[in-house]
């Protein structure tokens, strides 16, 4: 075998020569994945990694925004280390117009899609797991009280606030009762000293 053929066919990394080749020069809505904005000379190509970049700026920001103003506590927002994080939601996407203008479309694409995924769990997260006393927490808790209230309704049972009425109801009525006990004891006491007086004059 010559030299040359057994060069190419030298593993690399798993794959040989000839797989890496074809790797790079496949192509995605007609761009090579191993170039960049600099190196296409095509318009249509440009705008294609003009709109990967711009899909992965508005990705990363729609999920730092959501973390930090929607699953932070409002105690957490008084503090100083919130205003610097709030600076982040808008430094990390300048970041990816700089380095996505140099970096080969398909690392763009790797990261686009990363985003998409981290955008998805973030969304979950939010839904279903939200920090206490967040924005989001407030409305995973009305939802699970309204929730609860059509749970209620379908089994004939009272709802949350008519549950509440009566046991405040409840109590009210309860703490007239130990009222009037207790001011029937008082009367008492004031009674028996008066009973015993008499009884020592009749003596």
């Amino acid at each position: 075998m010559p030299a040359s053929a057994a060069g190419n066919a030298e593993p690399l990394s798993g794959i040989d020569r000839v797989m890496a080749g074809d790797i790079e020069s496949s192509s995605i809505f007609g761009v090579r994945i191993a170039d960049s904005f600099g190196t296409v000379a095509s318009p249509q190509s440009r705008i294609i990694i003009g709109v990967a970049v711009a899909l992965m700026c508005l990705t990363l920001f729609a999920i730092q925004w959501m973390l930090i103003h929607r699953n932070t506590s409002k105690d957490a927002m008084v503090s100083p280390q919130f205003r610097v994080q709030k600076m982040t939601v808008f430094v990390f996407p300048a970041i990816y117009v700089v380095s996505g203008a140099t970096l080969p479309f398909g690392v763009l694409l790797y990261w686009l899609t990363n985003n998409l995924w981290n955008l998805g769990q973030t969304l979950c997260q939010l839904r279903w797991f939200p920090t206490p006393g967040s924005a989001a927490g407030e409305r995973k808790a009305r939802r699970d009280y309204e929730q609860d209230n059509r749970r209620r309704a379908a089994a004939g049972l009272p709802s949350l606030e008519e549950e509440r009425a009566m046991a405040a109801r409840e109590e009210a009525k309860a703490r007239r009762e130990r009222e009037k006990s207790a001011a029937s004891r008082n009367r008492k006491q004031h009674k028996t000293p008066h009973l015993a007086k008499r009884s020592i004059v009749k003596r």
